[in-house]
């Protein structure tokens, strides 16, 4: 494992702080708050029955992708004793135009085994993409993601002043699959954890805004080098400082959904991010 390192621009000097756990295996520890972000619970999808084999994990994929959009943090493939359930039951049609009809029941369930919420989503596709993936899978999933995410969200309001200062989040660049939107929400989550306030309210004014950029290092031997660089940027947008982090992973295991992936990259980085928010604001402190 590689070590992740703060990369900080104040002041014109550049320091260097190592933080362990870059980004770990796809399974977080039991107890790991990449797990229980404050807002939500994490969410497995199971792939759904009753669809042909080809395409049972696709409505799986999406539905994950689906809640991590909705600030849940969900996967296929990670799951621990808090974990809730999100499976989905497909029925399906032919009709005369030669297009099919499916209809998809997903079901919550809590960690007990509890029901929580069922919701229903219909999808008109051709026969080729049901039976192989393709256009319309996706629409197996809304509105149903949005209502599903409800079932365990915070109902506390989110703020509409502060005193704190508020960061932005931007969505990632060059991440394959889900991940550009998918580390944006993460790390979204996790500085709330910190505890800082994030910018995602009407009217908000971000003080600060995080950008990520990511570079994937061609596949080989079955591994794949990932660089992740989180950076921080002042109001004005001029930079305050850096944190990397990079790791191999399994060859091609990020091409669709990063899944709990991004929570752990994100819950790595955001204790630097922290420290540089503090470190700049000791510099405004004192330059006043």
């Amino acid at each position: 494992m590689r070590f992740l390192r703060i990369f900080a621009l104040l002041a014109a000097l550049a320091a260097c702080q190592p933080l362990p756990h870059p980004f770990a295996d796809n399974t977080p520890p039991p107890n790991s708050p990449l797990m229980t972000p404050p807002d939500s619970a994490g969410v497995v999808v199971e792939p759904i029955t009753g669809a042909p084999k080809e395409t049972a994990r696709d409505p799986a994929d999406a539905m994950a992708t689906a809640l991590q959009d909705n600030d849940v943090p969900a996967s296929t493939d990670a799951r621990n004793s808090k974990s809730y359930v999100v499976q989905g039951k497909a029925t399906a049609s032919g009709g005369s135009d030669g297009k099919m009809r499916v209809t998809v029941a997903w079901e919550m369930h809590a960690p007990d085994g509890s029901l929580t919420g069922q919701q229903v989503a219909t999808a008109t596709m051709t026969a080729s993409a049901w039976n192989d993936g393709g256009a319309g899978i996706a629409d197996l999933v809304a509105p149903a993601a949005p209502e599903l995410a409800k079932l365990i969200e915070s109902k506390n309001p989110k703020p509409t002043e502060t005193t704190e200062p508020l960061i932005a989040v931007h969505p990632a660049s060059g991440a394959p699959g889900d991940g550009d939107q998918a580390l944006a929400t993460a790390m979204s989550a996790a500085l709330r954890h910190v505890p800082l306030d994030i910018a995602d309210f009407p009217g908000a004014v971000p003080n600060y805004i995080v950008e990520v950029a990511v570079t994937m290092a061609p596949a080989g031997t079955g591994k794949q080098k990932v660089s992740i660089a989180w950076s921080l940027h002042g109001a004005n947008g001029a930079q305050i400082g850096e944190v990397k982090q990079e790791n191999a992973v399994d060859a091609g295991s990020l091409d669709k959904v990063w899944g709990l992936t991004a929570y752990d990259a994100a819950n790595a980085a955001a204790p630097g991010i922290a420290s540089l928010i503090d470190e700049a604001k000791r510099a405004a402190a004192r330059a006043s």
